[in-house]
């Protein structure tokens, strides 16, 4: 066979191998930390797949059913993996919101201009922080300000993508990251605690209104 078909066959076979082993480190690396998060946490693991496994935790932490868990968006070069925390909602009133961090001055101007974007008052917090909802005084209640302290404090690193939402029947946190990461694990372990607090908020505002 020509070298000039081979070579490019080799080239394109090993890279694919070595993204295979890439993939496959990544995959026990993402494994055994889920394990000690859940093992911190008291979650379980549950594994998913018979070749390309899915890993993810489940259970109880404070009362309220918690899922830790990773998925993907786009293909290709727009692909992203998303490390994500549910925490299970009894009950919401009707209560949404959506809080992500602010990445530009364009987003600080959009803002102005949102349906539903709330300033709570504390311009630090206000500064680096957009929160959308359809109930605007109950959340400027709601988010205390030790809430909104560790909403800053672990708002580092990766967490530029962070976002909290709630919209039904569960309230979520997602940030683009992998479990393979430790760091991102360690930050989990105190935002799991975190989004239970927010399920709180939730819940208190369903009590509310009864």
């Amino acid at each position: 066979m020509n070298p000039d078909v081979i070579f490019p066959i080799v080239m394109v076979a090993t890279v694919a191998a070595v993204l295979i082993v890439i993939s496959i480190i990544q995959a026990k690396k993402a494994k055994t930390n889920l394990i000690a998060l859940g093992d911190k946490l008291g979650l379980s693991l549950e594994t998913q797949g018979r070749y390309f496994k899915k890993h993810r935790l489940t259970g109880l932490v404070s009362g309220k059913v918690v899922e830790v868990f990773s998925y993907t968006t786009g293909a290709g070069k727009s692909k992203r993996t998303w490390a994500a925390i549910a925490v299970r909602v009894k009950a919401s009133g009707g209560l949404t919101f959506s809080l992500k961090r602010r990445l530009s001055l364009f987003e600080f101007v959009a803002k102005l201009f949102r349906k539903n974007s709330v300033e709570l008052g504390d311009a630090t917090f206000d500064k680096k922080w957009v929160l959308m909802t359809n109930q605007p005084d109950f959340m400027r209640m709601a988010l205390l300000p030790e809430m909104r302290e560790k909403i800053l404090r672990l708002s580092g690193g990766s967490m530029a993508s962070g976002h909290y939402k709630c919209g039904g029947a569960t309230v979520q946190y997602a940030e683009q990251g992998a479990f393979s990461n430790a760091k991102v694990c360690t930050r989990f372990a105190e935002i799991v605690g975190l989004v239970c607090d927010l399920t709180d908020v939730v819940e208190i505002r369903a009590d509310v209104q009864k």
